[in-house]
């Protein structure tokens, strides 16, 4: 009985001992902010392109127990300490690190400059950093065999006539393709036109310090058959040395399979070769010309998406037959720009209505600035217009604050421009003259 007495006596004590502590404590914050801060480095570069492009960061902060990154290309936010970072395409990107301590939170954010692989000079003018196209040179000897040491000509001549139009394409991200523009000079088939052979879906260049550029194609995906570049000829390891090359031509050499060496040289050229002056007289018609968006079915004139895929977030649709398709840019020489509205804009989702006809926003003549595309990104050349959109725009309204249009193709009756600088969401657009 004692015992049981004694055991509610301690019971009791320690219950008010606990409501005290209760009374006593207040639920309060303690301790400083946290302090942000990080520093990064890129991986080193394989010397196989095209390459991935990796950053390493460290974490630096203090008083920090949780960690928020934000890569600044559009990915999953990340709450690792000290993550590494995959970047599809290299260029300039705002990482922002977000930290919380004890008592509150704190951010920094640091331009990381990623590179890729068209910091190779040879790669980058290969594929233009987005879609390099090359044809046979027109030159008398384009086609050359030669003996193992390079010494002897056995063979010398021009590209046959269906030879002549063939294209090669070599996209940044190492996609191959092969386009016979109606048929394939063959070598297995007597050397005559023939049916368009299937060739490599993909290939990769190897880059070795002290040793000249290598392309090699993949195998085929589909069918019997080796792939190529220039001849049908079988060559060993499906390898093209790259002999010598320029910004616009390209001469490549390999090895006859079974031959004993004997070498066979191809010489390529780039299919267009546009300066910035070329650009520009396309662009304005050598004076001024106007550009609407592409009204035809199927066109899908407008898509939304990142860099890496510029449709990924909006594949395109139809024009709003009352306030798109009647909206036309026109382009000076003299590096001004003028938009027509005729009569309502279309808004988009940053101007009330969203996504809706509304109140006309034409301008008239707007400086813009006009110069190659830098960054790494792809473009033929870049306009820069005045901040900020729904002010000035093309396109669209809700384009990307940058205000940044570069020029990805261009003809005298085509024209696809991408807004934004290509670290976040871009916005394409195909234009057809007015």
């Amino acid at each position: 009985m004692k015992k049981y007495y004694l055991a509610q006596t301690v019971i009791a004590f320690c219950t008010i001992l606990l409501l005290t502590q209760c009374k006593k404590s207040n639920l309060e914050l303690s301790g400083t902010a946290s302090e942000a801060g990080f520093t990064f480095a890129q991986l080193p570069a394989s010397d196989t392109l095209p390459y991935v492009s990796k950053v390493a960061f460290t974490n630096t902060s203090s008083g920090e127990f949780i960690y928020q990154w934000n890569f600044g290309d559009n990915t999953s936010l990340s709450s690792e300490k000290n993550p590494t970072h995959t970047y599809s395409r290299g260029g300039a990107y705002n990482v922002t690190l977000t930290t919380v301590g004890t008592n509150g939170n704190n951010s920094i954010t640091k331009v990381v400059a990623v590179t890729d692989a068209c910091a190779n000079d040879f790669f980058n003018k290969l594929t233009n950093c987005s879609n390099g196209e090359w044809t046979w040179s027109t030159d008398a000897d384009a086609i050359r065999v030669l003996s193992p040491d390079g010494g002897t000509v056995y063979f010398a001549g021009p590209a046959a006539g269906c030879q002549a139009d063939d294209v090669y394409k070599f996209s940044v991200d190492g996609t191959f393709n092969y386009e016979a523009n109606g048929q394939t000079f063959d070598v297995q088939s007597g050397y005559s036109c023939q049916n368009p052979k299937p060739n490599a879906p993909k290939y990769k260049v190897v880059v070795k310090t002290g040793e000249t550029p290598r392309i090699y194609l993949d195998p085929l995906s589909t069918g019997s058959g080796r792939p190529f570049i220039g001849t049908t000829d079988v060559i060993d390891s499906n390898m093209y040395r790259v002999h010598n090359y320029t910004d616009n031509t390209m001469t490549l050499r390999s090895t006859l399979e079974g031959s004993g060496g004997v070498i066979l040289e191809i010489k390529l050229k780039k299919v267009v070769v546009l300066t910035l002056s070329d650009i520009k007289n396309l662009l304005t018609g050598g004076s001024s010309k106007s550009w609407k968006l592409d009204p035809a079915p199927g066109a899908n004139s407008i898509i939304v998406g990142t860099e890496a895929n510029p449709g990924q977030y909006y594949g395109g649709g139809p024009l709003d037959g009352t306030c798109q398709t009647d909206d036309y840019y026109t382009f000076s020489i003299t590096d001004r720009v003028s938009y027509n509205a005729n009569g309502s804009t279309f808004n988009g989702g940053n101007v009330a209505p969203n996504y809706n006809c509304g109140a006309d926003r034409s301008y008239n003549n707007v400086a813009f600035t006009f110069g190659p595309t830098t960054g790494g990104v792809a473009g033929l050349a870049t306009l820069q217009l005045p901040p900020v959109p729904p002010t000035i725009f093309i396109g669209t309204t809700d384009v990307p604050s940058e205000n940044m249009y570069r020029i990805i193709e261009i003809s005298a009756n085509k024209l696809v421009l991408r807004a934004g600088n290509g670290s976040g969401t871009v916005f394409q657009f195909k234009f057809i003259p007015n």
